[in-house]
């Protein structure tokens, strides 16, 4: 299923290119808008330093009066005031407000102007401008209105100007920039949109948008098309190598198609020799298990007859009843050996063809260990092996097929009596196994330990394969069809237990049996192990 796209590519472009026009708009108009504002507020002090620069210009104009005025009406437009040094203290006591200016020009001998802004009452704006001129300023330049000299201190302030402007004109153009500002900024804005909408929309989304369409008819399974787009740059280069891609998944898909129709013609044959081979497997195991079943009554004969007549030659000791004697053990103990290969035979043709049957019943662990030994015990005292049992204690019961459980254990042992040299040592243990987590069953290991010769860890797999035997002339001399492990796996896994080997070469071998307390799901059908 495709992974659902939470924003388009043509949101994304339309978002990121209006926030980019937006941003670079708003960072330019304020440019704009800052220099503007500064342009207006510097604009009286330079209409005020330009008056009196003319003034000073046209000195004759003040000369009869210390205090000049220019005005064209009660309330004028700019009035121009000149104050000599000579006069600056009676001028200062009638305009208090201004000593603090003057001191700060006497305090700081580089600092000759300063502008106040001012509202009035009627909520019109009024700038008053000081301009001082010191003896420095003076010295090179024209000499005073008043006295035509210079004063041999050069920081001594000579002349004071105070030009008082009134500024009406200044709230209109604050809001006249501002309409134009905010218009231009819109106008750009539309503008500038209008052409990043046709330059994503036209040249770089249709493109987009068209190879998207053609990519999930090609997904609805519409090979056959091809794409058209024809920009002239890295879209139709894509689309050309869209095309090539779809003239190769076309060519895949024709071969595919042939080998589908090889592999449905391999298939059918494979099927038709499977069905034959089951039926060849299948008569072979009611073959098997037919002649097994008819040779064990003449067996049984044999050994019988073979017995008797070993009984009867018991109490005779001439040279020819002595040999008569070994014929007779000689034909029991082949005859005993060929009935369990038979009987394996039987066994294993039996779990092949699922028709082998649980008897579940409640076992003892311990009375179960007992019973073994007391079987295996007389083989192992024939051979001076050494049997030890460790059971542990308040072992729980189990739930199991006493006869294959025994049959299993049973095969373990006389592996290890049969493998394990004179004088050693073959040991039965079970012990519980604790659940290795909250979704683990609580088990019980049964485990048979020797001392033989070990086995080889790559040989491990090995030992469990139908008529497998690891050293053919050990197996000669014990005797083994090597079945028996096959046929306790296949047990094992019926009873639903795991079977382990743990060997290598000199230390021995460890055969274990771990069993569940409680064999479940029942209904399940029972088959081999695969």
């Amino acid at each position: 299923m495709p992974k659902r796209v939470g924003i388009s590519l043509a949101n994304k472009c339309q978002l990121l290119f209006g926030a980019a026009v937006l941003l670079i708009l708003t960072a330019a108009l304020a440019v704009v808008w800052t220099r503007m504002q500064t342009l207006v507020k510097v604009q009286p002090l330079e209409r005020a330093r330009d008056a009196v620069t003319l003034a000073r210009q046209q000195p004759e104009a003040f000369l009869g009066n210390p205090v000049a005025t220019q005005a064209t009406d009660d309330d004028p437009a700019i009035t121009i005031r000149y104050v000599p040094g000579s006069s600056l203290p009676l001028f200062l006591e009638s305009q208090r407000q201004l000593q603090p200016v003057v001191d700060l020009f006497s305090a700081v001998p580089d600092k000759h102007d300063q502008i106040q802004t001012t509202v009035d009452d009627q909520g019109r704006i009024r700038h008053r401008y000081l301009r001082v001129f010191r003896q420095a300023d003076t010295r090179n330049g024209p000499p005073s209105p008043r006295t035509g000299r210079t004063s041999p201190n050069p920081n001594r302030i000579t002349e004071l100007w105070v030009v008082t402007l009134r500024d009406d004109s200044t709230p209109r153009q604050t809001v006249a920039n501002r309409i134009y500002i905010v218009a231009a900024g819109l106008l750009a804005g539309l503008l500038a949109i209008a052409v990043f909408w046709f330059i994503t929309t036209r040249l770089i989304l249709s493109p987009v948008r068209l190879l998207r369409t053609y990519a999930q008819r090609v997904a609805d399974g519409q090979t056959h098309i091809r794409s058209d787009i024809n920009t002239g740059d890295e879209f139709q280069d894509l689309s050309d190598m869209f095309n090539t891609m779809l003239e190769r998944l076309r060519d895949r898909q024709d071969q595919l198609s042939a080998a589908n129709k090889t592999l449905d013609l391999r298939l059918g044959e494979l099927a038709e020799s499977n069905i034959t081979l089951y039926e060849a497997n299948k008569l072979k195991g009611e073959f098997l298990a037919n002649v097994s079943h008819e040779l064990r009554t003449p067996l049984n004969s044999i050994i019988g007859f073979a017995e008797v007549l070993q009984e009867t030659l018991a109490d005779q000791t001439g040279p020819i009843d002595e040999k008569r004697k070994r014929y007779a053990a000689n034909i029991i103990t082949s005859s005993r050996r060929l009935l369990d290969l038979i009987n394996d035979l039987l066994d294993l043709a039996k779990i092949e063809a699922g028709r082998v049957e649980l008897n579940l019943q409640t076992v003892s662990v311990a009375d179960t260990v007992e019973g073994l030994i007391t079987l295996i015990k007389p083989v192992a005292n024939k051979r001076s092996i050494q049997l030890d049992v460790n059971v542990a204690p308040k072992l729980p019961a189990i739930e199991t097929d006493p006869g294959k459980l025994h049959q299993i254990l049973f095969n373990f042992l006389s592996n290890a009596v049969k493998f394990t040299p004179e004088a050693g040592r073959v040991t039965l243990a079970a012990t519980a196994v604790p659940p290795l987590n909250n979704t683990d069953r609580p088990r019980v290991r049964l485990a048979v330990t020797d001392t033989g010769p070990g086995i080889h860890p790559e040989d491990h797999d090995k030992v469990f394969e139908k008529f497998s035997q690891l050293d053919p002339s050990v197996t000669k001399t014990h005797g083994g069809t090597g079945l028996g492990l096959t046929i306790s796996q296949e047990l094992a896994h019926m009873l639903q237990a795991d079977i382990t080997l743990d060997s290598e070469p000199g230390k021995g071998a460890t055969f274990a049996i771990t069993l569940p307390l409680v064999i479940e799901n029942r209904s399940a059908p029972l088959m081999p192990a695969v």
